[in-house]
């Protein structure tokens, strides 16, 4: 997806927006991240929930092997650390793609379009249009998976522990 975006911002700024396919490249990539969408967004909101509870799960773990110097505390470790790779590479999957629409969006405005005909410029001005919010992998407009979906992932999970830790340390 980032790969199709770059080179249709390549073609955008070397071919200018009188290249016709320009325009249908951008229909077709849209609909690929509205079909990836439809298909993959549930499972990478799960995805994202069940992480989230993994990992706190995990921490807590950590924290109470530690306190013991019991060995299972460098595997549960290991363990969170996969945990949130997986998660990390989907909000960053994300993040690459909202940020690629966004610089195609620049790169639609940065081109000459006011040196073009009205016709090329009223498509050209159709194309930004869609182009204005940035296409991403969400869910329902409910979870967006970006790099601030990790950091309030990491967030949550960090509070969570501090919670648990305190409770423990009243009793």
């Amino acid at each position: 997806m980032s790969a199709y975006c770059k080179i249709l911002q390549d073609r955008l700024m070397n071919n200018g927006p009188r290249d016709k396919n320009l325009y249908q490249h951008h229909q077709t990539i849209i609909k690929f991240v509205q079909d990836y969408n439809d298909i993959f967004s549930f499972i990478i909101y799960i995805e994202v929930l069940v992480v989230s509870l993994e990992a706190c799960g995990f921490g807590y773990t950590i924290i109470k092997g530690l306190k013991k110097y019991e060995p299972q505390a460098v595997q549960s470790t290991y363990a969170l650390m996969l945990v949130l790779s997986a998660t990390f590479v989907l909000c960053f999957c994300g993040q690459v793609i909202s940020t690629q629409s966004e610089k195609f969006h620049h790169s639609s405005y940065m081109s000459n379009w006011y040196e073009e005909k009205p016709k090329i410029r009223r498509d050209l001005l159709t194309m930004m249009m869609v182009t204005v919010k940035p296409k991403t992998l969400d869910y329902r407009l409910l979870v967006t998976c970006n790099l601030e979906c990790f950091a309030a992932i990491i967030q949550g999970i960090y509070s969570y522990l501090t919670m648990i830790s305190s409770f423990e340390a009243e009793n």
